[in-house]
């Protein structure tokens, strides 16, 4: 059996600073502000963590602060009705991933989409509604929207 001997150990440093991976993190939920229709980005109104600071509670959109491959997930209720609904996470406005609720009667129906992305700093996801009457958007956290960086690119 081989035996290492080392006398010290060093941390990985830059000029004397150890370096820390970016930690990205965000989970946000619509909780108010009604219904969002067909062909609209869902705003997703508030946020329970925001590690990074990438996501907007105001346009309900989440921006890359560093380059990277990221997890995002989306879980939406239909409003009552009896349309299909396609969900939608884009990237710059184009999809990527998509969902769909075929409803055969008026009824509440849950769309999740999940997808890993490689994105570049500053490039947009959001989550939009693609077809149907719309997504219920009121108290109830029904809608959520989270993501995490995976491991940056170095």
């Amino acid at each position: 059996m081989s035996k290492l001997f080392v006398d010290e150990i060093q941390p990985k440093t830059t000029d004397g600073i150890v370096s820390i991976p970016p930690q990205v993190a965000f989970n946000a939920h619509r909780n108010s502000g009604g219904d969002t229709a067909y062909n609209n980005t869902i705003v997703f109104n508030s946020t329970t963590v925001n590690i990074g600071n990438g996501f907007n509670t105001n346009t309900g959109k989440f921006t890359a602060p560093v380059s990277g491959t990221y997890f995002f997930n989306t879980t939406c209720l239909t409003t009552s009705n009896s349309t299909s609904n396609d969900l939608q996470i884009r990237v710059d406005d184009t999809n990527i991933a998509q969902g769909r609720a075929d409803v055969a009667s008026s009824a509440h129906n849950s769309v999740s989409v999940t997808v890993i992305a490689t994105l570049t700093e500053n490039q947009v996801v959001s989550v939009y509604n693609a077809g149907g009457d719309g997504f219920y958007g009121s108290t109830g956290n029904y809608n959520t929207f989270c993501g995490y960086l995976i491991g940056a690119t170095v």
